[in-house]
């Protein structure tokens, strides 16, 4: 009696999904996989599922995002994942994520929520006021050139984005308290935050000076008729 033996599956590799499968990738781990092409990040507390599948299957992942030009990003002491385009200059990259070009009242708000970050410990959660981040970024106005009705509706707008579109703000229980997401401290290093503050100090002050210097040509020009 000859015996019939079973397809040898490789310890190594998933057995197929569907028929003509050539995929090797376990099921949890190519919906983390989806999820992280499609983007923002992945968080341990809201898909511990999928966080799972990043934490044991890493190194997979890791392979399949470079063939595709992407690096992942995993910070497990903060519980969040995601990607971002490989950065190597003897290589020429596609674009293949979505970038949108920040305005500047995001950016603005975007550095003052790492500046928070870099004020308290890993692990520590962030909580911001809205008034008060409203107040803090006051030095926009001068740069957009905005009256306070219209500044106020670009923060709130800006707000929207960054919670929405960006996920790096999250509402809290109390009305017009957020958390902000530990994310930042991977996009913005303390350096960028201080270069960044101080361009925006110093188009602040040319703003100011512009806004005077008609003024003081008039009181000369009046000076010199006498």
């Amino acid at each position: 009696m000859t015996a019939v033996n079973s397809p040898r599956v490789d310890a190594a590799h998933e057995p197929p999904l569907w028929e003509h499968d050539k995929g090797t990738l376990t099921y949890h781990s190519r919906r983390a996989l989806v999820q992280l092409l499609q983007g923002p990040l992945i968080r341990a507390q809201k898909e511990p599922v999928l966080w799972a599948a990043i934490i044991s299957d890493e190194e997979n992942l890791r392979a399949r995002l470079h063939e595709v030009f992407l690096e992942l990003v995993v910070d497990e002491t903060e519980g969040f994942a995601f990607t971002r385009m490989v950065e190597e200059d003897s290589v020429s990259i596609p674009q293949v994520l979505r970038t949108d070009k920040l305005k500047h009242i995001d950016t603005a708000i975007l550095l003052n929520l790492r500046q928070e970050l870099g004020l308290t410990l890993p692990g520590e959660r962030v909580i911001v006021d809205v008034e008060d981040l409203r107040e803090s970024i006051g030095y926009v106005r001068a740069v957009d050139n905005r009256d306070e009705a219209g500044f106020t509706k670009r923060f709130n707008a800006a707000m929207k984005r960054i919670q929405n579109d960006y996920s790096l703000i999250s509402a809290t229980e109390t009305e017009g308290r957020f958390e902000v997401s530990p994310v930042l401290r991977q996009l913005f290093d303390a350096s960028t935050v201080s270069a960044i503050r101080d361009e925006y100090a110093r188009l602040a002050q040319t703003e100011d000076q512009d806004e005077q210097d008609p003024e003081q040509l008039q009181e000369q020009e009046v000076a010199s008729d006498d």
